[in-house]
């Protein structure tokens, strides 16, 4: 099934959870980039980024991150990890260039649901809005412009993970939170070296992926 438009912002009323003050969540980012930095708009498009809201509209700055240190490697490190077959491995060599930091909210945020009754508030299916690959990303921006324009106006979106569904994965907001918003527990640890390694060992032989040096 082809994910539908979404309405005009004004007719979304997406499901409005609150993520509470000191919630921890795990990043897994380049390291020119501090791990309470929103991206502007820089690099691969992604399922819910980039885009534009306002008048005159500008791209809206955002931060993904993941409830679990797995969820953030299965989204970043694992993402184009095959399920099956010979290519069930990753290099070493591709994490050289990347940490795990971790961070915690200082407020309470308010953030729209799209997972359970959430998506079946905005009339979506999970397989529509969360489960497609990079073809669809066109298609999902448009959602996660629409429900940042809608009337409860979040700080930002909430579901299960599609590469690892015991996790929560979020994207804030910029435009609502900034940097000061978020504090950073722990420096970026290396993950081509341990301990950053041994994490990424962990949960690839968890997933059943193979970690080649």
């Amino acid at each position: 099934m082809v994910l539908r438009p979404p309405p005009a912002p004004a007719d979304l009323d997406p499901l409005i959870v609150e993520v509470p003050a000191g919630t921890v969540l795990f990043r897994v980012h380049g390291p020119h980039r501090r791990a309470t930095e929103f991206n502007p708009g820089k690099g691969d498009p992604s399922r819910f980024a980039p885009f534009r809201s306002g008048r005159p509209p500008v791209v809206v700055p955002t931060l993904y991150a993941s409830s679990t240190i797995p969820g953030a490697l299965s989204e970043s490190v694992f993402h184009d990890v095959p399920y099956r077959g010979t290519a069930k491995r990753i290099l070493v060599s591709r994490l050289d260039v990347i940490v795990l930091s971790a961070v915690a909210l200082v407020k309470p945020l308010s953030v729209a649901l799209i997972a359970g009754a959430g998506l079946r508030r905005i009339g979506v299916r999970r397989r529509n809005l969360i489960d497609g690959g990079p073809a669809t990303y066109t298609d999902t921006v448009r959602w996660a412009a629409a429900l940042h324009d809608s009337p409860p106006k979040p700080a930002g979106l909430t579901w299960m993970s599609r590469q690892d569904d015991t996790a929560r994965a979020y994207l804030f907001f910029g435009d609502r939170l900034q940097e000061r918003d978020l504090v950073l527990l722990t420096l970026p640890i290396a993950l081509a070296v341990t301990p950053g390694l041994d994490l990424v060992e962990q949960a690839a032989s968890d997933a059943g992926i193979t970690v080649i040096r």
